[in-house]
């Protein structure tokens, strides 16, 4: 008769050791499963949205595209030798608008046609607060966000708003620079 012999728990060395535990936390802690992306349709967003295309694939996370549409503050402020008439300003702001709706169809259809989740949004607003909020409403994982690498004295007028967002987010920021054009030698 033969008997089946069992591992003992108590006697076996354990395969599974402290760093292994810990490398698997680690990683469930970097499982992203939001990632916003806010873009502005310029060719440093397609590679943002490049960026988040393969951590969205490695991750199998859900991507959200985000563009925020400001209203140019003339538009709002009254003033007393305004040239244009409310319907002027209300047709351009709808015309810009949706123009804005079909370029983030656009970035849309094409992270859909690579399997990638994606949900898209369009939000009214100055940027970095609606990039924030989205973050908070959303409880998203990691921002990526695109840099126009602003220097000098337009740096220190208009501020990036990547600086911004990274100051107040409440998660990680990604922030894809664009690189400089290299001299021809």
């Amino acid at each position: 008769m033969t008997q089946d012999i069992l591992p003992n728990s108590a006697s076996e060395p354990s395969t599974t050791t402290q760093k292994d535990i810990q490398a698997a936390t680690e990683e469930d802690d970097l499982a992203y499963k939001r990632i916003l992306v806010p873009i502005d349709f310029s060719e440093h967003s397609k590679k943002t949205v490049s960026y988040a295309t393969r951590f969205a694939s490695r991750y199998n996370a859900t991507v959200q595209l985000l563009h925020v549409f400001e209203i140019p503050d003339y538009a709002a402020t009254p003033y007393g030798r305004r040239e244009q008439t409310c319907n002027q300003i209300k047709s351009q702001v709808d015309a810009a608008e949706q123009d804005a709706r079909e370029n983030l169809t656009a970035f849309e259809n094409q992270l859909l046609n690579v399997g990638v989740k994606v949900e898209a949004y369009l939000r009214v607003g100055y940027p970095f607060d609606e990039i924030v909020q989205m973050a908070n409403r959303f409880d998203v994982d990691l921002i990526i966000i695109g840099s126009h690498g602003y220097t000098g004295i337009t740096r220190l007028l208009v501020g990036s708003t990547a600086e911004r967002v990274v100051a107040r987010a409440p998660c990680p920021v990604l922030v894809v620079k664009e690189r400089p054009l290299k001299p021809k030698i």
